[in-house]
């Protein structure tokens, strides 16, 4: 295969990788060796370092062995950025279970499928979540609830009924050695049940192996240049890790690197005040968030070009940078904000140089061991050339074994070693990458193809439109029209007569919206991605 991005490594060529043979855990057995004193979580003003991870999560690997957990067993974390996150993760691989990522939000029947179809043992969460995990678990095969105190409410909750389910973190840790257990899993066994965003249908469970995580930060720390190096830097650790763009980067990538891990449980992307405090105090050296969040922090102008200019490491991911934040963020501090790329089944597989010039909208180019094409959407067979949109495959290590138990869908998804990402995308000469919009997504209107995410930007310029999402209504003359729901700034106004006109100066008749609604709020993702689906109607 023709690797057109191979002359833009910002080192010089040398694939494949020399990865680790270890499991996830020995990223931290690595870390605590050699820096044992420095700093690995800050939350709330208590530090822990790194010594005393590896001796916690011993002991929480222990406790779970104590309980009866067996390698393979699916262990279910409830839980927010928070120590008891890091250490019930790390606990779990080194008592060799496979860790389930859920949605902290996650509640009721929704958390009793996700547990039954993962046939998870033991559930760990916070006891201002118990009452609505219990619910969950009711009809689930979960024999344990381990749960952290947060307030208390283990004094105050009739627990009775359910009480020899239920362990005290603190009590399980307190009781058990702080000495490692034997190790009892390989690279390619099973490490994380990641579920996915379920923008289309239920969420499914992605399988991701030890060798898949492994091998993704360690691409993710020699594909730029200058190298990564271990220091305690800090990483603001905004995105929630129970996603896999926060598990793989902020997560895994510090503890691999030595990284001071500022927690930040919970956040309020539209209300910055509590974060700036954290970014004067630990002026972090990488800053992932998501692009809503990029958006408020470069609109803020001159009161925050100091701190943003001291973030050596400002990074976009989940969701594509609209092109005015970046341009407002380059305008602020002089350098822009650099894009990467991923998906539950796939981690990372793009990040853009760190030494070559921006190209506007770009995800950059594929990680080291990483082959990227793209195919036409109809078949998956025929590879486009340059400049033409489809569908944009992938092959790599960090590729995911597949969809638990789904094998039908695991073929569909996987086709001789290449993931369909089901993102449609383009590629330039230099092979630089450019997403375009989901296939799920694309309108088709008479025959012509639209993207929403191009509808999308035309009504964002619009300054009276603080957000906008674009999606495909049935029509019985052109198949489907353009409607919008358009969030106003506070104070802004503005008519759907006015926002037609705006679209139409800006785009070619059959992309301009046949309607405007105007709604209070836009359903997203954890990383801020619009849920299109929940937009989407039958009403022509």
């Amino acid at each position: 295969m023709n690797k057109r991005w191979a002359a833009q490594y910002d080192q010089p060529l040398s694939e494949p990788l020399d990865y680790p043979e270890i499991p996830l855990q020995g990223l931290l057995d690595r870390t605590a060796r050699a820096h044992p004193d420095w700093v690995a979580t800050s939350f709330n003003d208590i530090d822990m370092t790194f010594g005393q991870l590896d001796r916690r999560t011993n002991q929480f690997a222990w406790a779970l062995r104590e309980l009866g957990v067996l390698p393979g067993d699916r262990i279910v974390l409830l839980l927010p950025n928070s120590p008891t996150y890091v250490i019930a993760s790390y606990g779990v691989f080194k008592a060799g279970g496979v860790l389930v990522n859920a949605n902290v939000m996650t509640r009721g029947p929704e958390l009793s499928r996700i547990l039954s179809r993962t046939g998870a043992r033991v559930v760990v969460t916070l006891d201002i979540f118990l009452e609505g995990v219990l619910q969950g678990t009711a009809q689930s095969p979960v024999e344990h609830v381990i749960f952290h105190s947060v307030f208390g409410a283990e004094k105050t909750l009739d627990l009775s009924a359910v009480r020899p389910r239920l362990a005290l973190m603190t009590d399980l840790l307190g009781r058990q050695p702080a000495d490692p257990p034997p190790s009892v899993n390989a690279p390619d066994d099973l490490a994380l049940l990641q579920l996915t965003s379920g923008t289309v249908g239920a969420p499914k469970a992605v399988m991701l192996t030890h060798r898949n995580l492994v091998a993704n930060v360690w691409q993710l720390i020699h594909s730029r240049r200058p190298p990564i190096e271990d220091n305690n830097g800090a990483v603001i650790c905004i995105l929630p890790f129970f996603h896999v763009f926060g598990f793989t980067v902020c997560l895994q990538l510090s503890v691999l690197r030595g990284y001071r891990m500022v927690l930040v449980p919970r956040f309020d992307v539209m209300s910055i005040a509590p974060l700036v405090p954290l970014l004067e105090k630990y002026r972090p050296i990488s800053f992932p968030a998501v692009p809503a969040l990029w958006a408020v922090l470069a609109a803020q102008g001159e009161s925050m070009r100091k701190i943003l200019c001291g973030i050596e490491v400002p990074c976009s991911g989940g969701a594509p940078l609209p092109a005015h934040v970046q341009e407002q963020f380059r305008r602020l501090t002089g350098h822009a904000i650099m894009e990467a790329y991923g998906l539950s089944e796939a981690p990372s597989t793009h990040m853009f140089p760190t030494a070559r010039p921006e190209r506007q909208g770009s995800i950059g180019i594929p990680l080291l061991d990483t082959d990227a094409r793209i195919v036409d959407p109809e078949t998956g067979e025929r590879e486009l050339g340059v400049g033409e949109v489809g569908e944009l495959a992938v092959k790599g290590p960090q590729i995911m074994r597949g969809y638990w138990k789904d094998e039908a869908l695991t073929a569909r998804t996987l086709r001789s070693g290449w993931l369909y990402t089901g993102d449609l995308a383009r590629m330039d000469e230099d092979g630089y990458f450019y997403l375009v919009d989901r296939k799920d997504d694309l309108i088709i209107t008479s025959g012509f193809n639209v993207y929403p995410s191009e509808v999308e930007a035309a009504l964002v310029r619009h300054p009276a439109v603080q957000e906008a999402a674009v999606v495909g209504a049935n029509d019985a003359v052109r198949g489907q029209v353009v409607v919008a729901s358009v969030v106003l700034r506070d104070g802004a106004t503005a008519t759907a007569a006015e926002l037609l006109t705006h679209c139409q100066e800006q785009l070619v008749p059959h992309k301009a919206p046949r309607t405007i609604r105007f709604v209070a709020e836009i359903p997203k993702q954890p990383t801020g991605k619009a849920i299109r689906r929940l937009l989407r109607t039958d009403d022509r």
